[in-house]
């Protein structure tokens, strides 16, 4: 399968001793000749969006996108309508990234939007020009199309579900451990 935006990578057992790609699922929001970016969609934080900003009442949780600019927050959305500004990177699944987030801030606090239509990620997952690309011929990543619906699917099991989606052989991967080490 081709890498385009809005594909799903799912890390495949070559990862399993990656701190950080070990059992993930990453939806794909740009592919071109000068690199690739994505966010791990299956990673939760302890932190919510009212444990950094006071003034969004609502409780929502804050995902790790991934190792690239770890401290800075990104968000992808299907609510164009509402936030102005925003980039479609993924038309089949009506995906947004980005736009005003004075917007969004006030959405929220009118409850216009919640986790239904907007999730919130701490950094991304990068790659230089030809990375990306590379790592999947290293069987580093299995490349799906976008079956999933990103503001409803359950984290703990996403990964499980992918792996053996890909090729029901890989079931035996289904019970690893999070941490091989700790097996």
């Amino acid at each position: 399968m081709k890498l385009t935006n809005g594909k799903i990578l799912v890390s495949t057992p070559e990862l399993l001793m990656d701190h950080i790609f070990n059992q993930s699922v990453l939806l794909l929001t740009e592919h071109n000749e000068k690199g690739s970016m994505g966010f791990i969609l299956n990673k939760p934080l302890l932190l919510r969006l009212n444990d950094i900003f006071d003034e969004i009442p609502t409780n929502i949780q804050l995902w790790n996108g991934g190792p690239v600019e770890p401290s800075n927050m990104f968000y992808l959305h299907n609510k164009p309508d509402l936030i102005p500004h925003s980039i479609l990177f993924d038309i089949k699944n009506n995906l947004y990234i980005g736009g005003d987030f004075e917007i969004i801030k006030l959405l929220l606090k009118n409850q216009s939007i919640d986790e239904r239509h907007i999730k919130f990620f701490l950094g991304y997952s990068g790659w230089a020009p030809g990375q990306l690309k590379k790592e999947v011929k290293e069987k580093a990543w299995f490349i799906t199309p976008n079956d999933i619906d990103l503001f409803q699917l359950n984290p703990k099991n996403i990964w499980k579900e992918k792996i053996v989606a890909v090729n029901p052989k890989n079931i035996i991967w289904q019970n690893a451990p999070l941490n091989p080490h700790l097996n």
